[in-house]
This record gives structure tokens, sequence and C-alpha cells, in this order.
């Protein structure tokens, strides 16, 4: 714990305020380019009580350890396999690295074959570990080609990324079809459902994405995205335990081997996911979910009604994507910026993304709408 000098507390609580107050806030509503939200109450009472334990001594945190494991257990369940084994990690980059670490370990190839819609987090992967990434196409509805994958996929590939939850547009890639071509060349198949993990499995009618498929090998899934916990909080899980042995590494100071790629690890992360889950539930997040699907569907049909913009595609997540052939999109995000949203845009294909999240609801929609429709009519 630090302790603040008496005479420079007031100076620094005022310091720290004044640079807070410069960043945005996502209960404004105002914020529809990041996939993270506001944590629950829970999940953040949950974090300051277990502030200062550390998931790498399970000796002097015991509770730590047991909190993980029936986080992980309840996040497998939501994967289709309760059984999974895996961690609570910093993210989806830390998982998208530990997944290709492992096939690496097991399999002993070089090359990694992802769609060019995977998240750059697979680049980072391949460049520390000095592995061939090749990229396949993405199809008519910007999903990764099938037909491309198995142009690119050979005996000497190591793995196969795809995704489920693209950054960009929220889409879901062929899983079941390209588990497949993973079966046949037997390649090591990695689903990053970093924001689509905690949205996929409480939407009706979803496409076949998770454990469920035979030939998913491991699934990254961040709590801290739609899960709704606080950051630093990812997880990364596997269909086989004894996966995890190949990158175990000994602590000998410790007394015990560690199947992670962070020593010291914040057990305050794996507190705030269990709370989550254990207060939410399914029904709860469902609840969660469908909310924010509704609202997605409010913003594209509202888009879909002004003169000048269209949908990319339907929305399959909580991501809107508004194209046009008539407006230039970066000057069209200038005059939103200037009146008060954060907005992002896809270079590929060119549109406004937007990314609706829990701390949005009905009039942030109308709002953004109208403000929308004024900027179109300032620039026509």
């Amino acid at each position: 714990m630090v302790i603040l000098v008496d005479e420079r507390h007031e100076d620094l609580w005022r310091s720290l305020n004044d640079r807070r107050a410069l960043d945005q806030r996502y209960d404004s509503g105002r914020i529809f380019c990041s996939m993270c939200s506001t944590p629950l109450r829970v999940a953040v009472d949950a974090y300051l009580m277990f502030l200062e334990t550390n998931l790498l001594d399970p000796k002097i945190f015991p509770s730590t350890k047991s909190l993980e494991e029936e986080a992980i257990r309840e996040i497998g369940k939501l994967v289709s396999n309760p059984e999974a084994a895996g961690y609570i990690t910093s993210g989806g980059t830390e998982g998208n690295i530990v997944a290709l670490w492992v096939a690496r370990k097991l399999l002993k190839r070089k090359n990694v074959v992802a769609p060019s819609s995977a998240h750059y987090s697979v680049i980072k992967a391949c460049d520390l570990q000095q592995l061939e990434l090749t990229y396949a196409a993405l199809d008519e509805t910007y999903r990764a080609s099938v037909d491309s994958i198995m142009e690119n996929v050979n005996k000497k590939t190591l793995a196969i990324v795809a995704t489920a939850g693209t950054t960009t547009l929220g889409l879901v890639d062929p899983i079941k079809e390209i588990a497949e071509i993973a079966r046949d060349f037997g390649c090591f198949f990695h689903v990053d459902a970093s924001f689509g993990g905690f949205v996929l499995p409480f939407i009706q009618g979803a496409p076949p994405w998770d454990f469920s498929v035979a030939s998913v090998s491991s699934i990254t899934a961040d709590p801290h995205k739609m899960g709704l916990a606080p950051i630093p909080a990812g997880s990364i899980l596997f269909r086989e335990k004894s996966w995890l042995e190949a990158i175990k590494s000994d602590a000998p100071y410790l007394n015990k081997s560690s199947p992670t790629l962070l020593g010291t690890r914040s057990g305050a992360s794996a507190a705030a996911v269990w709370a989550l889950l254990n207060s939410l539930g399914y029904e709860g997040y469902q609840k969660i979910i469908k909310r924010c699907m509704d609202l997605t569907r409010k913003l594209a049909d509202g888009i879909q009604r002004i003169d000048g913009l269209d949908l990319v595609v339907e929305p399959e997540l909580n991501i809107v994507a508004a194209k046009s052939d008539i407006l230039n999109l970066r000057d069209v995000c200038e005059k939103l910026q200037a009146k008060g949203w954060l907005v992002s845009m896809n270079s590929q294909p060119p549109s406004i993304r937007l990314v609706v999240m829990p701390h949005h609801d009905p009039e942030h929609i109308n709002s953004f709408l109208v403000d929308l429709n004024e900027c179109l009519e300032e620039l026509t």
C-alpha cells in the first residue's frame, strides 16, 4: 500500500483528478469506438478485495488459485467444454501468443495461416516466436475464405487462426468448415473469440464457433470486453489439459512450475471474473447481450434510413459498420468528433465502425443518429 505524505496528499489528488478529467467516460454514452465498457460494481469490489494478491504464489494466496480454476470452469461451460484447461490472462493478445506457443511446442512446425481480418496480435505472436504468417483472403461477406485457407494450408502448417467476432465488423469466420481443414492437415486450430466469447454463447442461432466443433484446439475470450470485468482480464482455454504441460517452466524458488506466459499475475482479475460469473450467471449475461443486440439493430436500422449511408454487412454481433459511395467518411468522423462522439474508421472496407456496448441506451442511439444526419447534411 502506498502511503501519501500528509502535506502532499491534497496536491497529489488534485493532480490525479485533473489528469482523470482529461479522459472520456463510458457512462456518457458517446464512446462507440471501444470494445470495453464500465465494469460492474460487483467486479470492482471483488477486484479491490484481492488487490494485493498474486496468482503466481498460491502458498501465500491459496484463494486465488481456486477462484481462477472455478472461473475457467465457468467460462469453459460457455464455450462448450467445462473440462477445458486454461487461465486468466491479461487479454486477447496474451491469449493469442500463448495459443501459438502451445501449438509450436506440440507440433514443431513453423507456418501459421490466418485470414487478413485476424487481430494484429497474431502478427506479434508470430514475430515473437519466429513463425511464418500467411494471410488467407476474405470472401464476399468479409469472412475468412475457406477456399483461400485451403490453398494456403499444407503439411508444414503449424496452426490456423480464425476469429469469432472480428474487430472491424464483428463477424464470425466459418469455424466448422475451417476446422475440417485443420483436421485433414493435422493442424492446431485456434479461435480468437476475444470479443465474441462473451456474446455468442448468449445469442440464439449463433453459428458453430466453440469447442462443440471437434477440431477447435483453443479459444480466447475476454471478460474485460463484453464480460464487464475490470481491465486486465482475458482468458485462454485449451481442449486438452495436457497441452499446457508443453509450456511449463520451473520456478525453483517457489518449488513449483508455471504453465503461463507471465509470472506474477493479479489475483484481483481472477476474483473479479469469478464474481461476475457467479453473480450474473447465464441469464444475467443473456439479458445484457440481448439489450446490446436490440440497440445494435436500432442503430443499424437508423443508419439505413439516412440518405448516403448503407451497412457494410448485417450486424452479426454488436458492431455496426456504415459505408458510403458518395461521402468522404473521414470527414464524417471528424464532424462527429467535433460534436463529441468517439467513433473509428475501418480501412477494409472503408467504413465507420460503431461498437454498441452496455454503456449505451436508446437515447444515446437516438442522439447519435440525429447528429450523424446533421453531419451528412453539412457535407452534402
